[in-house]
């Protein structure tokens, strides 16, 4: 799969690098997932161009990657990579690394 430039894709939100190691990983999965780099933090998965069938996939990576099993409601409904960070609970194996 080639990868897109997010600004191709004329996204709304001003990029923010990741911040800690979740954030890194996460992105680099949601990269690997939607096609799109560099992924920021406030970037909003379904502009990225992520559909539901893709929101499984990822929840699928996030969970054999991190550990971690979020809600598929919360990617839906915050759909950044700052509000799965902020949903993980904070015992989760890859919570530490925050």
């Amino acid at each position: 799969m080639s990868t897109v430039s997010r600004d191709d894709l004329k996204v709304a939100s001003t990029y923010v690098p990741p911040r800690s190691t979740v954030e890194g990983r996460l992105a680099e999965l949601w990269s690997s997932r939607l096609g799109v780099s560099p992924i920021g933090v406030q970037d909003d998965f379904f502009e990225l161009g992520g559909d539901s069938l893709l929101a499984a996939d990822l929840l699928m990576d996030i969970y054999h990657e991190l550990g971690v099993e979020i809600d598929a409601s919360v990617l839906f409904l915050s759909p950044t990579i700052a509000d799965l960070v902020e949903a993980m609970p904070t015992d989760a194996p890859g919570a530490d690394v925050r």
